[in-house]
């Protein structure tokens, strides 16, 4: 009954390790530089504020900042990365 009890510990263990890394890969896609680009081609912004911009989506958690505010208020996103750009 141990052995069974261990060998299942393990099992949840690896199912929990499993879809831990599931979840952030698919959080990893969701805040992809990929999507920050598509979004921001979508503002008024300057070429050279899109080159800046380039170098704040390098932070996963500004990339994080800027697609979740532009879901909700793409100006105040756009607000917001120019103060980053800063």
């Amino acid at each position: 009954m141990e052995r069974y009890v261990e060998i299942r510990a393990k099992q949840i263990e690896s199912e929990t390790a499993q879809s831990t890394k599931e979840k952030e890969d698919a959080q990893a896609k969701d805040f992809s530089i990929k999507r920050c680009i598509s979004i921001l081609n979508t503002m008024d912004v300057t070429k050279e504020e899109k080159v800046r911009a380039y170098s704040v989506f390098k932070d996963p958690d500004s990339r994080e900042i800027f697609l979740s505010a532009s879901d909700e208020d793409p100006e105040s996103a756009m607000m917001w990365l120019r103060n980053e750009m800063v």
